[in-house]
């Protein structure tokens, strides 16, 4: 009776999220909640090309630990090049809380239609090892297709509901809960603009990924994620995570544009179901289930260039440009795992 009960409870807490109505407006702008210890708002943008320019750009702010930013990009000929957390940025005016402007320093996302287009600037320094240049960015991003709200879909919350349920019930359970309950919405766009470097103008065209979470975010919690985002070549655009906290395990997200409406995949893995041979791989192998379908598709991914974190001296991230194949159809997008480095035994190399 009262497992019965706990998962009763858990899926009316899992199925909350489904009653928080935002509009577009709303979810684009800036958000604050000092009341709330771990607070945090993160955008993220990525742009890749096959054979130019590519890059991953992230900002967040914090209500009670230091903001953080991102910015590294991957130059023809020329390796990774970009900064984390850079603390010599001249200050610059933020917005306020609601605005549409984010703004650390030299870098700049602002929000020109919500849930439509984006311009992300930079002019700045970037480094490579102990060397540094001069980087300017001017590039727009534009939707391809609608907002993917977490919230709505890529969450089957009575999955939720049972690994919620499986957990030790306590107050301090309950705080720790919060980090799951935070606002995420991504989308798929292209990126134009211009990139100046070494004295030389690119213009460019990238195919555009971006994200926008606020809510409770404390990376000590983290115990390791996969997240798999990016555009097939037949106009469709997918999503595929894996979350392990310290307090609940296996959270899992996956859905699909299929070119009309966004669905929930019906299978998404586990860890255990990736079968890893070593903490961080560069490829992965797996099978999803699309819902109505009795056969599953495979799922390959192949990890390229690599952009790496380390959040707040505990959680390790890399991105990477990624190559896809879902079912036999080729695609591009982010690949990221992230680990935490005081609970897994793991040698952190800057690849």
């Amino acid at each position: 009776m009262k497992k019965i009960l706990k998962r009763f409870i858990a899926l009316r807490m899992a199925r909350s999220y489904l009653n928080r109505e935002k509009t577009i407006t709303e979810l684009e702008r800036k958000h604050f909640n000092k009341s709330n210890p771990g607070f945090s708002d993160s955008l993220y943008f990525a742009g890749l090309t096959t054979k130019g320019f590519s890059l991953v750009t992230r900002m967040a702010f914090r209500n009670d630990k230091p903001d953080e930013n991102w910015l590294k990009i991957s130059i023809p000929g020329e390796g990774v090049w970009g900064f984390e957390n850079y603390t010599g940025h001249e200050p610059a005016e933020d917005g306020l809380a609601g605005s549409n402007r984010f703004v650390q320093g030299q870098l700049e996302y602002i929000c020109e239609e919500p849930g439509e287009l984006w311009h992300v600037k930079y002019d700045g320094p970037v480094f490579q090892g102990k060397k540094k240049y001069q980087l300017h960015i001017d590039l727009y991003w534009h939707s391809l297709v609608p907002l993917a709200d977490f919230d709505k879909t890529g969450i089957a919350y009575d999955k939720v509901a049972f690994q919620i349920a499986r957990e030790k019930w306590n107050k301090e359970f309950f705080r720790k809960v919060q980090e799951i309950h935070k606002v995420h919405y991504e989308q798929a766009g292209n990126i134009t603009g211009t990139i100046r470097w070494k004295r030389k103008r690119y213009d460019v065209q990238m195919t555009g990924l971006r994200g926008h979470s606020y809510g409770k975010r404390e990376w000590e919690e983290w115990g390791r994620n996969v997240w798999l985002s990016g555009m097939l070549d037949d106009g469709r655009y997918f999503h595929i995570s894996i979350v392990d906290f310290s307090f609940i395990k296996n959270l899992k997200a996956g859905f699909i544009w299929n070119r009309k409406e966004y669905v929930t995949l019906a299978k998404t893995p586990s860890f255990g179901d990736l079968k890893l041979v070593e903490p961080m791989p560069k490829t992965l192998s797996f099978k999803i289930m699309e819902p109505g379908s009795v056969n599953p598709v495979p799922v390959r991914v192949t990890m390229g260039t690599f952009f790496t974190f380390m959040m707040d001296n505990v959680y390790f991230i890399r991105q990477s440009h990624a190559q896809f194949e879902i079912g036999g159809v080729k695609g591009t997008g982010i690949a990221e795992m992230g680990i935490n480095v005081k609970k897994y035994d793991v040698r952190i190399l800057d690849v």
